[in-house]
């Protein structure tokens, strides 16, 4: 299980570049981001650990679009292809088929240019995950005060 949820990170971490690829620039502020992941069949105390993680992330004046943040795609070791990337409003959807038999979909909603909330889900041959996040700007700076 502990190597499916690793494997599983990691393909999320490239889907969120995908995801964020068309996207506006992202504000600079300092950001909460709320993960949720549920994977079936994940022992209680493993589940428990990882099912639910919130972080502050600082996004500096300048930065740029969504993916600057993250890296470009073609430097992620996931050999991972999106397809049907669709734009409608504010909502990016998109398919994933990755090279070990990972597929999976997902979708991002921008609610305002402050706050977007993504849903995903994924199977693998070692197992299937959800994860519902969400990221809002707390604060204009991330300076203390």
């Amino acid at each position: 299980m502990k190597k499916i949820a690793c494997c599983l990170a990691a393909v999320v971490t490239s889907v969120t570049t995908f995801a964020f690829a068309q996207s506006k620039e992202m504000p600079p502020g300092l950001w909460e981001i709320k993960t949720k992941m549920d994977i079936p069949g994940m022992p209680k105390e493993m589940a428990d650990k990882m099912g639910s993680m919130t972080m502050k992330h600082c996004i500096k004046p300048g930065e740029g679009k969504w993916t600057d943040q993250r890296g470009p795609a073609e430097k992620r070791e996931s050999k991972c292809e999106p397809s049907d990337m669709k734009t409608v409003g504010n909502k990016h959807s998109w398919k994933l088929a990755c090279a070990d038999g990972t597929k999976g979909e997902g979708s991002v909603t921008h609610n305002g240019k402050d706050s977007y909330q993504m849903d995903l889900k994924m199977v693998s041959p070692r197992g299937s995950m959800n994860m519902v996040s969400s990221g809002k700007k707390i604060a204009e700076t991330c300076e203390k005060k």
